[in-house]
């Protein structure tokens, strides 16, 4: 039985449900050929008319010989679907259920977890990869020291909720090494896990001497570099790339040093006690190293919001930080993208965070944020821009995000990987 559905605009408006279009075929059910028309879609520099078919979940300009469904976008503006290269909100079950349609109805469809073992996330992590649910990747190793880096968080966090939790169950969580014979007997369960992503935490790196014999930095530090650095050597030995939490400029100058694929934070965050701005401050060579190794560095420069409140007075000098340091790295070509480490937000945060900023101009920051961060974070992949083949995930909206960013916060209409998905808040 064949059948076209006319699906007008005007008339979708559910709340981040799979709209079930269904299509028959000689041999049975088919996913969709869906049109759509009368639309302005971002080419990477501006909203222009156009028009797309998709074809199991593929984007095409060339018209199937039968069209399922036809929507009619009357004027509206279409962007790639948004991707999270930076957040820990998936990473146990009852706060991946939380987070699942808040982060879907941000328009966001891709979300990378960046302290994960597929122990604790092998309970739900497949029911996350279907469509009408956020796809996530996830961290397979997350390397600190045993006093280190979440250690701190976990137990402030535990004891500001009143419950008793031990060091020994937060290792659970990440993967513990002091090292490198620490991480001789670990290494062999990592490559079992079959990672496709590791990460190395660094934690003012140049003064960790120091740290060790202060007793308030415990569980707030990062691995031994020498530890890092045979990790990282390990992981590319096994074909797999890492990431690395940085918070100095010197954790960012020695995770290039050491090949590290991925900075996961931009330095200047925040300004940790007896440090000042300068700590902070990228040098020359370390961007040019990273520039010419193509390392990528996500910019979570949103999370400085945190630091802010608590120490207004860094207010300022945080600020300038982050903008000479983000201004040189897009400057030199260092590769980057949008992570916003905001467990109650989105990149929709982040991205309006880094336009105030006002460093680049925003069809610039719309290009990083959609193909810019998915061939950084899922390059085997053709994602994030309108091209033949691309998968098919874009977001609808009913003004234009050039004029005002504001337009990212009502997705009108989304789909994801030829999926239709709707959302009330473009209403």
């Amino acid at each position: 039985m064949r059948r076209t559905l006319q699906l007008l605009m005007a008339g979708v408006g559910s709340l981040c449900l799979a709209v079930p279009v269904l299509a028959q075929s000689q041999s049975g059910v088919r996913p969709p050929a869906m049109a759509f028309e009368n639309g302005r879609w971002f080419d990477g520099e501006r909203f222009t008319p156009d028009e797309f078919y998709v074809v199991d979940g593929r984007m095409t300009r060339n018209r199937p010989e039968q069209v399922d469904a036809t929507f009619d976008l009357q004027g509206k503006y279409v962007l790639p679907g948004l991707i999270d290269a930076h957040n820990h909100n998936f990473q146990n079950g009852p706060f991946a259920a939380f987070s699942n349609q808040r982060t879907l109805q941000a328009g966001v469809y891709h979300s990378v977890q960046m302290c994960s073992r597929p122990d604790q996330t092998m309970a739900f992590a497949g029911f996350l990869q279907n469509p009408g649910n956020v796809e996530v990747l996830f961290t397979d190793a997350c390397f600190s020291g045993s006093d280190g880096h979440p250690l701190g968080i976990a137990l402030a966090s535990s004891a500001q909720m009143g419950e008793d939790i031990s060091v020994e169950e937060v290792h659970q969580s990440y993967d513990p090494v002091d090292t490198v014979e620490d991480l001789d007997a670990l290494w062999p369960a990592v490559l079992e896990r079959s990672p496709r992503l590791i990460k190395v935490i660094l934690i003012n790196s140049e003064r960790r001497a120091a740290e060790l014999q202060d007793r308030s930095t415990f569980g707030y530090r990062g691995l031994d570099p020498v530890v890092a650095r045979e990790i990282v050597r390990r992981a590319h030995l096994a074909g797999v790339r890492v990431a690395a939490h940085v918070d100095s400029a010197a954790d960012f100058a020695l995770a290039v040093e050491i090949g590290a694929d991925i900075i996961a934070h931009l330095p200047g965050y925040r300004i940790a006690e007896n440090m000042t701005a300068d700590d902070y401050r990228i040098s020359d060579a370390a961007i040019s190293a990273a520039a010419d190794r193509k390392t990528i560095v996500i910019t979570t420069a949103g999370a400085a919001r945190h630091a802010m409140q608590r120490r207004p007075e860094r207010a300022g000098a945080l600020r300038a930080m982050q903008i000479q340091n983000l201004t040189r790295l897009v400057a030199a070509g260092v590769p980057i993208a949008m992570g916003s480490d905001d467990v109650m937000g989105s990149v929709v945060d982040e991205i309006v965070y880094v336009d105030a900023l006002g460093i680049m101009p925003r069809e610039q920051l719309l290009r990083l944020s959609t193909a810019g961060t998915a061939r950084a974070m899922f390059p085997d992949r053709t994602m994030g821009e309108f091209v033949e083949g691309a998968e098919a995930t874009f977001n609808v909206y009913a003004a234009d995000p050039l004029q005002d960013l504001s337009a990212l916060r009502h997705v009108f209409l989304g789909v994801q990987s030829g999926t239709v998905l709707a959302s009330k808040r473009g209403q």
